[in-house]
Order: C-alpha cells, then sequence, then structure tokens
C-alpha cells in the first residue's frame, strides 16, 4: 500500500518554510525593541556613575 508522499511533503516544506519565517520575523520585531531599551538604561547608568564622579 504506497502511497505517493509527494504532495505531503510539498505542505511540510512549504509549512515549515512558512513557520521558520515568522519566527524571523517575531525575532527580528523582538531584537528591535529590546535593543534601544538596553542602550537606554545602559546610557542612565553611564549618566548616573558620571554625575557621582563629578
Amino acid at each position: 500500500m504506497k502511497k505517493n508522499k509527494k504532495g505531503q511533503a510539498a505542505v511540510e516544506y512549504i509549512l515549515t518554510t512558512a513557520a521558520l519565517f515568522i519566527a524571523f520575523v517575531l525575532f527580528y520585531k523582538y531584537y528591535t525593541w529590546i535593543v534601544p531599551k538596553q542602550f537606554e538604561s545602559g546610557a542612565k547608568i553611564i549618566l548616573s556613575v558620571y554625575e557621582l564622579e563629578k
């Protein structure tokens, strides 16, 4: 009972590609949001230490 699995494989490849693309887009959006926040918090720490040393 052999069936042609080409259609199933194509659907699996398409779903895998879509899932990886969505994951990439989500990570990109997350990192474009988190990196500026990290720079801002780091700058606040640096400036507060600089003010203490004056």
